[in-house]
């Protein structure tokens, strides 16, 4: 078999699996046959924010960072729910700044091999990670997809931004942290071997990079240049990261900037929107119905073009994380990381996975319905 033929084996074996990237496409063609589209709908600034944080992210891997934090900060405890606890916030700070994805990649491996090593069930902790990733992601402009996506079209003052978020997270940390007080005090006796912490030009260099785009983000330095110094960086030190960035995602929101942007031109749709999303109240519920079936990245992506209420907006697709495994795409990272090692309890998962997550989904929208 020719190297060729091996990679498009490769790249569809993949694809078969990315079915939101498919299903985007697919819609993007064929609204591309209704309405001729544009290239002023991809927000490349977008794109480049999320490029740029996916190469810090790898950076930091390769160089044990995340990994050296988290296991010294493990280490220092013995009983379960105080271990639990402590996942519970870890997962939840480092989503407000590496994304929840990102967060979860890096804790819920860590998390199963506690449990191994100890011998106890990781199935809620699991669970409450997913919820701390979305929650605590929702704080920040940085957190999640969505989040930088509203940030990006909307531009509010940071200030206001926060008033928003800062309940959602706060409210949310404090009902993981009372759920979890339901967890033994149990000690558990386990080792995890320290990484080597690599103080090297490349934590200098990725660290450089995110205050870059946190600059970006909040103060709107040019994100171009930024993107052009990484990849110079990358290029020269001959870094084997390019191949690690989830090039899938980023043609997943190509797809669904094409896809709804050519909805927002289709006149009877535009008309249909508009008077659907009139009311603040109706996009805040829009947002968390919309999110359990195609999930909040897509659902804040469509709903922004026909509305100019950011608040609620911002409010419903957060919150609306919860709910469908499908409502937040970093669930389906948890359950993929969970049931690859515990397949057989996969139903086990999605009965409890639901549970808490429509529970607090319920709370907490019935409770921000009143502040929309």
């Amino acid at each position: 078999m020719n190297l060729n033929k091996f990679l498009l084996i490769n790249l569809f074996s993949k694809l078969k699996s990315e079915s939101l990237f498919l299903i985007a496409t697919f819609f993007a063609i064929i609204t591309s046959f209704i309405i001729l589209p544009k290239f002023s709908y991809i927000d490349t600034h977008v794109l480049m924010i999320l490029f740029n944080l996916m190469v810090v992210v790898e950076l930091y891997k390769k160089e044990n960072v995340l990994d050296f934090i988290a296991i010294n900060f493990l280490k220092k405890y013995n009983s379960q729910r105080i271990i639990c606890a402590a996942l519970i916030i870890l997962v939840f700070f480092f989503s407000m700044f590496l994304t929840n994805d990102v967060a979860l990649i890096t804790f819920i491996p860590l998390t199963i091999i506690i449990g191994k090593k100890s011998n106890f069930s990781t199935l809620k902790i699991v669970i409450l990670e997913t919820i701390a990733a979305n929650l605590g992601s929702a704080l920040t402009p940085m957190g999640s997809p969505q989040n930088i996506y509203l940030y990006s079209k909307f531009a509010p003052a940071p200030i206001e931004f926060f008033k928003i978020t800062f309940g959602i997270s706060t409210i949310g940390l404090v009902i993981l942290l009372l759920v979890n007080f339901f967890t033994p005090k149990e000690e558990l006796i386990f080792e995890l071997e320290t990484p080597i912490f690599k103080k090297n030009i490349n934590v200098f260099v990725s660290t450089a990079i995110f205050i870059s785009v946190l600059l970006s983000i909040f103060f709107k330095l040019p994100i171009i240049y930024i993107t052009i110094f990484n990849i110079g960086y990358l290029t020269y030190k001959k870094e084997n990261i390019f191949q690690k960035i989830d090039w899938i995602l980023l043609a997943t929101f190509i797809s669904f900037f094409i896809f709804i942007g050519n909805l927002s031109n289709i006149e009877l749709i535009r008309s249909w929107m508009f008077n659907l999303l009139s009311e603040s109240t109706q996009v805040y519920f829009t947002g968390i119905i919309l999110s359990q079936f195609i999930s909040n990245v897509p659902a804040a992506i469509l709903i922004s073009e026909f509305t100019t209420k950011w608040q609620p907006l911002l409010l419903g697709v957060n919150i609306g994380g919860l709910g469908t495994l499908i409502a937040s795409l970093a669930s389906l990272i948890s359950y993929k990381l969970y049931i690859s090692e515990f397949p057989e309890e996969k139903r086990k998962f999605f009965i409890l996975f639901s549970i808490l997550n429509f529970s607090i989904l319920i709370l907490m929208g019935s409770l921000f319905a009143f502040f929309i």
